[in-house]
């Protein structure tokens, strides 16, 4: 547990300063290593002993100055409490690493049988039969033609407006426009990059792994391969924006460009680079959606759309690259229900921008509501077709992505399944 941050003078106290030309100094907190030993710090289960070995503690920052102090909620209050989160953490490893075997599902001669949905695993299309089979692998050729023919389909690979121009040069990456560190905005508090940032990424190892990680108002890049990993690559600092979530794009990643995205307690999106200190901002003041934004990722297979989750209940697919505009939801939005996706009267999904839809030029790319509950968290599922949504209400919800339809709502153990 860390201890307490330091705190900054009233608020009161503060604006007095400021008019007399004498803010209060910055406060700053580090991060701190340390290397535990004892039988405390090990872990004994069936496949060896774990042994800690660093014992890093991520700094929480203190409050910025204009920011009003948070008081002790009152558990009973009805007033909204402001959006919090806590860390979250990211790893990134750039060097290239060899894909696993593709496993192929076919059917064995006595699931056949028994006609039982039960499946045996070939880890090479060439296998003629399964292990454990005593005669002819009569599912092997359908299967082969069937899962390995088909693949899941792109988000918005319908849509013609979606399609993504690639560059002269497909290895050079677009990144954002601004520069963080020498922005001017009341958006960034400040941006501390390491002294030796350069040479620390010219010297870094080649299977080196970056960790990312959202603690309060501040955004770090470690490097933990690193003698210096306590030190940050960089830190950045927000005026009064929370930083809840954020994702890195595992299909653009390399040594010389990473795409970040961060969903933040202003509603504010920050795509940033950090190897070129670029960043932009997405939903600027909350011109599309002014909730906060409680879970955020990149979109399997895209190299710029990804989803993010907001409090209000929303789910709104972006793209890095767009401009944004006022968005005011689509009439021919409807409820769609699980079964064919025609208009319902159940509050499953309302669609109040597809995917398909014409209008294309600006952000969203799709918008969808869920609920009027705040979204806790989603996930995508392995074949990137579906998409698992936790309500506050401790709902999980199932839903098509692809296809923008509600599949199905399951409940903790004190609802009924």
């Amino acid at each position: 547990v860390l201890p307490p941050p330091p705190r900054y003078p009233t608020q009161n106290a503060y604006n007095a300063a400021l008019a007399n030309g004498m803010p209060p100094p910055m406060i700053e907190t580090n991060n701190t290593l340390s290397h535990p030993v004892g039988p405390e710090y090990q872990l004994l289960v069936g496949e060896g002993t774990y042994i800690l070995r660093d014992d890093l503690h991520l700094a929480t920052p203190p409050p910025h100055p204009s920011e009003a102090p948070v008081t002790n909620p009152n558990p009973l209050a009805t007033t909204p409490a402001p959006a919090t989160s806590g860390v979250k953490l990211s790893l990134a490893v750039l060097s290239p690493h060899k894909t696993s075997p593709q496993l192929y599902k076919v059917n064995t001669t006595t699931s056949v049988r028994s006609n039982l949905q039960t499946y045996s695993i070939k880890e090479s299309e060439r296998e003629t039969r399964t292990s454990g089979d005593d005669g002819s692998d009569v599912g092997a050729q359908q299967s082969m033609n069937g899962n390995l023919s088909s693949r899941t389909p792109a988000f918005g690979e319908g849509n013609p407006l979606l399609v993504t121009v690639g560059s002269k040069d497909n290895l050079k990456r677009r990144k954002p426009k601004n520069n963080i560190v020498k922005s001017n905005s009341s958006f960034v508090s400040r941006v501390i990059p390491h002294e030796a940032l350069t040479k620390r990424l010219q010297e870094r190892s080649s299977d080196g792994v970056f960790a990312f990680a959202n603690i309060n108002r501040a955004f770090q890049w470690l490097d933990l391969t690193s003698n210096l990993k306590a030190e940050h690559m960089t830190k950045i600092l927000f005026t009064k924006s929370h930083i809840l979530c954020h994702d890195v794009n595992v299909l653009t990643k390399s040594f010389s460009h990473i795409d970040i995205i961060m969903g933040s307690s202003s509603a504010d999106i920050i795509w940033y680079e950090p190897i070129s200190q670029k960043y932009a901002r997405i939903n600027k003041n909350g011109i599309i959606n002014a909730s906060p934004i409680s879970e955020i990722r990149w979109i399997p297979g895209s190299e710029n759309l990804f989803l993010a989750s907001h409090m209000d209940g929303s789910l709104i697919v972006y793209d890095k690259e767009k401009e944004d505009a006022a968005f005011v939801p689509e009439e021919n939005g409807l409820w769609v229900d699980e079964k064919n996706g025609a208009s319902t009267g159940n509050s499953a999904l309302h669609v109040n921008k597809s995917v398909n839809s014409k209008n294309q030029k600006t952000n969203p790319v799709a918008s969808w509501k869920l609920s009027n509950q705040k979204i806790n968290a989603f996930a995508f599922s392995p074949d990137s077709q579906h998409l698992a949504v936790v309500l506050e209400d401790g709902s999980l919800r199932i839903i098509d992505y692809l296809k923008e339809q509600y599949v199905q709502t399951l409940f903790t153990e004190n609802h009924e399944w």
